[in-house]
């Protein structure tokens, strides 16, 4: 009786040890986003907190945005205006973009939404990325995020290869975008303007799409044209080849978008650019194209306002 009272106690405590261990690993050594990518993040809410009260354009959408757009170019077109692009992963989701922005928006600020195909997609990457947001404390509006074993282990996982990497002194890396120092002023991560290109995977468009529940942006859309916010929907530059094959998924925007309340201002087959354009992901894009998108964004931005106001 002893001994299996004993194996239960340990069978306990383990697990409990664990556990703390972790806990205060986690509290005492460097933070991921401390260093990586998601660094940029941070830099975004900062933007948002330091303009609050100013004029603003904010951009928001994935990484086709971070990684494919020169603020610097907008902020001379728009002068009156500061500009925060707020676009950083794709699997965060639009709904957490959308929780994160709102409490920073004032009468005559635009919201320009450059939205991933992928974007409105219910959970097409799982919560992985949601788990450091969480865990790394980067969920600055307190958005829900729900979590699972599975999700934390990924993320523990990726914690122990950074930290094992920072010891080593190989990371980060200045010859890679995944840091923390490849941000401009305005939120762009511009480090790999005038790399060369990469091979990469298309996006494949999944067998069932099943989109998010379209009610939290249309009410979002609604309440904050009512205080003076003025909306522009725009596609995001895609890899040509990549597009063509995703047309159920282009579609099923098109539906998602309208239920909102909200047209795309501009066709999406001419939002398209040749995979020579592009770095390391059919939306990640090398200087010319980033040139030719962000100057497509100013021209557009421009026509709708004058429409809007």
């Amino acid at each position: 009786m002893k001994q299996f009272f004993n194996r239960i106690c340990l069978f306990i405590t383990l697990p409990v040890l664990i556990l703390i261990v972790l806990v205060s690993l986690h509290n005492t050594t460097p933070l991921m986003s401390d260093y990586d990518y998601d660094g940029g993040f941070r830099l975004k809410q900062q933007l948002l907190k330091k303009n609050k009260d100013k004029a603003k354009i904010i951009l928001i959408g994935g990484s086709n945005l971070s990684m494919g757009l020169n603020s610097g170019l907008i902020k001379s077109s728009f002068p009156n205006y500061q500009i925060i692009n707020f676009g950083h992963r794709f699997q965060y989701g639009l709904d957490f973009y959308i929780s994160q922005i709102k409490p920073y928006l004032n009468k005559n600020d635009i919201v320009v939404i450059v939205p991933e195909y992928q974007l409105i997609l219910d959970d097409y990457f799982g919560n992985h990325a949601l788990a450091k947001v969480k865990l790394e404390k980067l969920n600055y509006a307190h958005f829900e995020i729900n979590l699972s074993p599975r999700d934390v282990l990924a993320y523990i996982n990726q914690r122990i290869r950074f930290l094992y990497k920072l010891k080593k002194g190989s990371f980060p890396n200045k010859e890679n975008h995944n840091r923390a120092s490849a941000f401009n002023e305005f939120g762009d991560c511009n480090v790999h303007w005038f790399w060369g290109n990469k091979k990469y995977s298309k996006y494949k468009e999944p067998l069932m799409i099943k989109p998010i529940d379209s009610k939290h942006l249309k009410n979002f859309v609604e309440d904050f044209k009512k205080k003076g916010v003025d909306f522009v929907l725009i596609p995001p530059m895609y890899e040509k080849n990549n597009l063509n094959s995703c047309k159920n998924l282009v579609k099923a925007n098109v539906e998602f978008y309208k239920k909102s309340g909200l047209t795309y201002a501009y066709p999406m087959d001419k939002m398209t650019l040749d995979s020579d354009y592009f770095y390391d992901s059919p939306y990640h894009l090398l200087h010319k194209g980033i040139e030719i998108k962000t100057n497509k964004i100013i021209n557009i931005v421009m026509n709708e306002i004058k429409v809007l106001r």
